[in-house]
């Protein structure tokens, strides 16, 4: 039986490509960076900055990868709401597991701080038992940030469910030892996610009660 679920964010919860990939266009550009489309940027959102910038910008310029991460989390921390917005059934769906007494937790590659600020902002944060960002732990597929969690609530992984949408969320479940379920409404495709091996799959946020 599941009685905790831990959420990503991005790609997940909120629908927020567009302000990250938007802040992440700007940073290239200010480095004079200009063969990329906001559109292009879509498939690196769920990566570290470190990995995203030594992906994107030419070899020439990866002296500036610290510079670059620094400039898109002061670009990107006043904007982050600009069009950002909870996926459909989001907000119905966690007041339905509340309900249920599902504990609920994040385990998000965004720090704990901004975490708690936005979904604050969408009235959300009040359902979850634990709002964890990454804070200088190891990234995902690792599965420190999970197993914090886990530790910290002191919850039966065998009764803990890992939702997410990238190979980084469905890994870190598996390495972590616990259930997961992959979405199909983020970042990856129904085929992509169905050859990561997910326990579940679902295409809308409001199947995850079906998983229960």
């Amino acid at each position: 039986m599941i009685k905790n679920i831990v959420f990503d964010v991005d790609g997940t919860l909120l629908d927020s490509k567009r302000d990250i990939a938007g802040a992440q266009l700007w940073v290239l550009q200010q480095l004079g960076v200009e063969n990329y489309t906001e559109e292009d940027l879509y498939p690196h959102i769920g990566k570290t900055l470190q990995e995203t910038f030594t992906l994107l910008l030419p070899d020439r310029l990866h002296q500036k990868i610290p510079e670059a991460a620094v400039m898109y989390r002061d670009y990107y921390r006043p904007r982050a709401l600009e069009t950002t917005t909870l996926f459909s059934g989001v907000k119905e769906t966690i007041e339905i597991l509340h309900i249920k007494k599902i504990n609920l937790a994040t385990a998000t590659i965004k720090s704990t701080e901004t975490t708690k600020r936005i979904l604050e902002y969408f009235g959300i944060a009040e359902y979850f038992e634990q709002l964890q960002g990454t804070d200088g732990m190891p990234h995902k597929p690792h599965p420190h940030i999970l197993n914090k969690v886990v530790k910290d609530q002191n919850w039966a992984k065998e009764e803990t469910l890992m939702v997410g949408d990238t190979d980084r969320d469905i890994l870190m479940g598996k390495n972590a030892g616990v259930l997961t379920c992959g979405v199909t409404y983020g970042a990856f495709s129904r085929e992509q996610m169905h050859a990561l091996h997910p326990h579940w799959t679902i295409d809308s946020f409001p199947q995850l009660l079906t998983v229960l």
